[in-house]
């Protein structure tokens, strides 16, 4: 059997497909018997019989008639012989169900755990491992989804020889090497799985290089300016920096525009180990041998297959050079423990610069052993090798749908990855988790009779790892019918890592997230989860390489009565719905422990040890996310709100502003010239300022739409009258379309300048940030270049898009 043809296959073809990957991918080793790369074996998929649906589906049909008669007898109890009431699931008398209600008791914890232990049962990095993939289809379809694998051939690199080296040009003499291995708990089998992966980069260069040793902090643009102003060149160098501040692709590509020849990057105890708390078996937080993997792709280019930019990697789409692809570093990169990365800062010590004398921010925590942080140059030399295997493989998306009963044509999207570096318990089974959960649940509405008035989607996306591939290439390939029918795209990836519920979203969706989160309970709490958020929004977040959660304080003046939404960068699949096709988003987990981030520890011990061991964070998560989803794809009239985008624009100005300033003070020659140009420059803000204002006023007529149908016709558009009905329609379709149309309006076919992939006017990741979102990208990033009338001319098209968003949420 064809294995990369028949996607129908069994789970026993899954073992034959991975064993020929991994011959070709130990093609040119030293090392042919290396296991290295294995995925695990999963047990074989769900199969359901038609038969047993069949069953199904009469069962179901007893359980409504014992609804309807049992209704008129019932007692006025709780539950009758150990069953809760009907009515008191969301039954009303007259027999129709409230799916809200009823799906809130739906989420099984013993569900979830045996969801998670499958998942996070083993190593599945994207590519080697389809058995999940088929499984996912074949559980959605037993809960009565239509579903399918839709299949994508991606450029992906595999790790083969990886070696850090310290040693003594002159003399030849090893010092250290490091063992790029973590260590083998007792505690937890699978930090022993021979299938784990090593230290390794998705999308790292291949090569084998030397050179004196560098220090550059966290690796930020600011930092490689901090080290030339100290007159330290990192050129011909090999650089370390550690894990934070910004995504870790950023620190590759910054090093190699300063001419370095490789990148080490460890995770530092201050940011993510023992400075935070006890480390794991102890505890949740990162132990001494641990490595972090990841992608070092330039995602803020563009994500996705390297060499399909802007279209889909089918099997017979064209491939560019990989010469030519523009979100690809060139110098080979691993990472390391902060074990290993401890000889290496001992070889600095004394050399260069103290760390120190070069900022706050640029000591880290291994103080408390010794180390003393210098920039170098060392005297000793760093071997770096990264032999890596590149190969157009086979990645599988699951696609499930729930069929819409009145506007089908419309689409609510949610989206969780499956792909892990490692067991991935967190990140992303948790979410992979809920997702199966959430699939049973919608499922057993269906089977009450409930259907929702819009499209639904489940996507269980491959390859996020690597640089969101799965997810936008679906995205590239679903473009024209995304921005015809899209109404939202709602993601879960991390669904649980830490117990602070935290959130990114276009601001059309706050409301609703609001007032979902308060109705789902708060674990072992008499509050709800909007309670605990808003409670614990004034903490500070963590330094992680993660999205941005928030604006700064001083422009956040909504977070004393509200709990902070963030901005949606990057760094997630929801990325290509909302930068690229206009598809208003969200993304949401509980935070705030991921000590075990893309390495060996991120199991379902630590995770159910630690942080959720009872599971009841994750029913938490999989009931917000459902009523999400419910309210947004069966309310009639669609909970988005376009005044809540106008107020957050008003801050996106006021950022903006804040950020010109700083810049052009940096950037004007003379007194004379900084006065004109000021002017010149506010002048235009002054025109996006007008916009905004047109924007709330336009927005309000929407709210006012809706007041008008509320009062005059009701939402569900229920009278006698036929002319009535169809001006009712009218109306709710208008206000339904305005509404979820409106992230649209904000994109331009063309692009911001040299990042043309990413298409959102107002808020798309930094171009030196990575997963971290930058308001008015376009004319950000002409500020930070002094080039102001670049400036100008994008404030102007700025304000020409907004006016045009507030034009059309006023036709009717």
């Amino acid at each position: 059997m064809d294995c990369d043809k028949d996607i129908k296959m069994e789970a026993s073809c899954d073992g034959s497909h991975r064993q020929a990957l991994l011959a070709d991918f130990r093609q040119d080793t030293q090392e042919p018997s290396s296991p290295k790369t294995l995925a695990v074996q999963h047990s074989s998929p769900i199969r359901v019989a038609v038969s047993k649906r069949a069953m199904a589906g009469i069962a179901a049909a007893v359980a409504l008639l014992f609804i309807f008669v049992a209704s008129s007898w019932i007692p006025d109890t709780e539950c009758i012989h150990g069953m809760v009431r009907p009515d008191k699931l969301g039954f009303p008398s007259d027999g129709r169900i409230d799916p809200v209600q009823v799906f809130l008791n739906i989420p099984s914890t013993e569900r979830l755990s045996e969801h998670l232990q499958y998942y996070s049962s083993g190593t599945h990095v994207a590519g080697i491992n389809r058995t999940q993939a088929i499984y996912t289809r074949d559980y959605f379809e037993a809960q009565g989804i239509d579903s399918k694998i839709v299949e994508y051939f991606p450029w992906l690199n595999y790790p083969v020889n990886q070696r850090v080296a310290l040693f003594n040009e002159t003399t030849s003499k090893i010092l250290f090497e490091a063992s790029l291995k973590e260590d083998i708990l007792s505690e937890d089998p699978l930090t022993e799985d021979p299938n784990n992966l090593p230290a390794f980069h998705g999308y790292s260069a291949d090569g084998n290089v030397t050179g004196q040793l560098v220090y550059a902090n966290y690796g930020s643009i600011d930092d490689f300016r901090a080290l030339e102003d100290a007159g330290i060149s990192v050129s011909g160098k090999i650089v370390l920096v550690r894990y934070g501040g910004v995504f870790r692709g950023i620190k590759v590509q910054a090093a190699e525009l300063r001419g370095a020849r490789g990148v080490l990057i460890y995770s530092d105890p201050a940011d993510d180990g023992y400075s935070r708390g006890e480390t794991y078996p102890n505890g949740p937080w990162r132990p001494e041998s641990s490595i972090q993997r990841g992608s070092v792709m330039r995602i803020q280019v563009y994500p996705g297959d390297p060499l399909t930019p802007g279209y889909a990697s089918t099997a017979d789409a064209p491939r560019i050079d990989p010469a030519d692809a523009k979100n690809i570093n060139h110098i080979p990169s691993l990472p390391l423990s902060y074990r290993d990365a401890q000889p290496l800062l001992r070889a600095l010590q004394g050399h260069g610069r103290n760390a120190s004398d070069i900022g706050d921010t640029w000591v880290g925590g291994l103080t408390s052993r010794g180390i003393e942080y210098w920039t170098g140059p060392s005297e000793l030399s760093v071997n770096l090798l990264n032999k890596v295997k590149y190969k157009e493989t086979s990645i599988q998306n699951v696609i499930g749908k729930i069929k819409g009963s009145e506007d089908s044509e419309h689409a609510v999207i949610l989206g969780n990855h499956r792909d892990a570096w490692c067991a991935g318990a967190t990140d992303p089974s948790s979410g992979s988790a809920a997702l199966l959960e959430l699939a049973r649940a919608l499922g057993e509405l269906m089977k009450l009779g409930w259907r929702p008035r819009r499209t639904i989607i489940l996507a269980s996306w491959d390859a996020e790892e690597y640089g969101l591939v799965g997810s936008t290439e679906w995205v590239e390939e679903k473009i024209d019918w995304l921005r015809a029918n899209g109404v939202a795209y709602i993601n879960v990836d991390t669904a649980v890592s830490g117990t602070s519920f935290t959130a990114q979203a276009s601001p059309v969706l706050k409301d609703l997230l609001y007032s979902v989160t308060q109705q789902v309970s708060y674990p072992h709490s008499n509050e709800t989860v909007y309670d605990v958020w808003l409670r614990r929004s004034q903490g500070q977040n963590d330094v992680l390489d993660m999205p941005a959660l928030s604006f700064d304080d001083s422009i956040d003046a909504e977070k004393k009565t509200a709990p902070p939404v963030g901005l949606l960068g990057s760094g997630s699949d929801y990325t290509a719905f909302m930068a690229h096709a206009g598809v208003s988003s969200l993304s949401m987990a509980f935070s705030g422990a991921p000590g075990a981030y893309h390495s060996n520890y991120d199991s379902p011990k630590r995770l159910t040890a630690f942080i959720d061991p009872d599971m009841e964070l994750h029913q938490a998560m999989v009931r917000i996310w459902g009523l999400v989803a419910i309210k947004l794809a069966d309310d009639p009239v669609i909970n988005l709100n376009p005044v809540s985008y106008a107020k957050d624009l008003r801050r996106y100005i006021k950022a903006l502003e804040s950020h010109v300033s700083r810049q052009f003070s940096s950037t004007a020659s003379n007194k004379q010239t900084d006065h004109s140009a000021r002017h010149a420059v506010f002048k235009k803000l002054h025109h996006l300022r007008s916009a905004q204002r047109q924007l709330m006023i336009s927005a309000h007529m929407v709210e006012r739409d809706r007041d008008h149908l509320r009062a005059i016709y009701g939402d569900d558009c229920q009278m006698k009258s036929r002319r009535r009905h169809a001006s009712c329609i009218k109306l709710r379709s208008s206000i339904n379309d305005r509404a979820f149309s409106l992230e649209r309006h904000f994109i331009d076919p063309e692009g911001i300048p040299g990042r043309e992939w990413f298409k959102h006017v107002l808020v798309s990741p930094g171009r030196w940030m990575g997963y971290g979102a930058q308001v008015f990208p376009a004319l950000s990033e002409a500020a930070e270049d002094g080039d102001w009338r670049q400036f100008q001319l994008h404030a102007k098209h700025a304000a020409e898009t907004i006016h045009e968003a507030a034009w059309f949420l006023r036709e009717v």
